[in-house]
């Protein structure tokens, strides 16, 4: 009888650990194949946090990679993922295809973030237009898209300038956002882009050397060009002179 009791409590034993790693292999694979993807919000421009704009300012190549920042809902694994995108037809879309091309995406493994690049081209049209993309990430083998709210991002690029969001400039380079100063601050400092990574990266110090290389500017050009100062053409002190937040103080004042 014990023998048999033995066997017995053999046989439940194996059937369970059985039905235990089958259960786990399908809860492990069902994860996998829902494990979401979504776009990240960008810090530069808070109203339309899924938006961003690129201008050819300065940029002679006649293109330029705009990476989209992803992120999974899931967890990370030892091995590289990808993910696809497509471009949605609709009023957000007015780019041709010969102006961009979506490259493939990946996320790196043992990370949660990573890269859409979109390959955007330049073309003599962009001189007075701006055209965009909507983007849209799809289903792969790795993930399944998000949620609508943050699955589509639009993506648009020109000529022309672009004004950024003024938040970070207007505590070093000047207080107001126009056209004019923005094109002062690239051709000055070479910064296209100011936002709260950016001065995290430098810091006050940083932040502050880069407003006076624009303020010295400023100041210099009003000083050979007496009675022609350099002024706003747009905004909010469209017509009004440019006054810069940081200047060398001992060489001007």
């Amino acid at each position: 009888m014990k023998k048999i009791k033995y066997i017995l409590q053999g046989i439940l034993l194996i059937t369970f650990v059985i039905f235990t790693t089958r259960c786990t292999q399908d809860e492990i694979e069902t994860f996998k194949g829902n494990t979401q993807i979504t776009f990240v919000p960008s810090t530069i421009n808070a109203e339309s946090p899924f938006a961003k704009a690129y201008s050819f300012l300065g940029n002679t190549t006649g293109e330029h990679i705009e990476e989209l920042e992803v992120e999974i809902v899931g967890n990370a694994v030892d091995f590289d993922r990808f993910f696809n995108a497509k471009v949605v037809a609709g009023d957000d879309t007015t780019a041709s295809e010969n102006q961009y091309e979506i490259l493939e995406g990946v996320i790196k493994a043992n990370e949660f973030r990573g890269k859409l690049p979109v390959k955007l081209l330049n073309s003599d049209a962009l001189d007075s237009e701006t055209v965009s993309i909507e983007v849209e990430l799809t289903d792969s083998e790795d993930f399944t898209a998000g949620i609508v709210e943050s699955d589509h991002f639009v993506l648009s690029w020109t000529n022309q300038i672009v004004v950024p969001s003024w938040r970070y400039y207007r505590f070093f380079f000047t207080s107001v956002a126009s056209t004019n100063a923005y094109r002062i601050i690239v051709e000055t400092t070479g910064v296209k882009v100011f936002d709260r990574s950016d001065f995290s990266l430098v810091g006050v110090p940083g932040a502050t050397a880069l407003g006076t290389q624009f303020g010295d500017y400023v100041k210099q050009y009003n000083l050979d060009n007496p009675g022609n100062p350099l002024l706003h053409d747009d905004g909010d002190l469209a017509g009004e002179e440019i006054v810069p937040r940081y200047y060398t103080k001992t060489k001007f004042d």
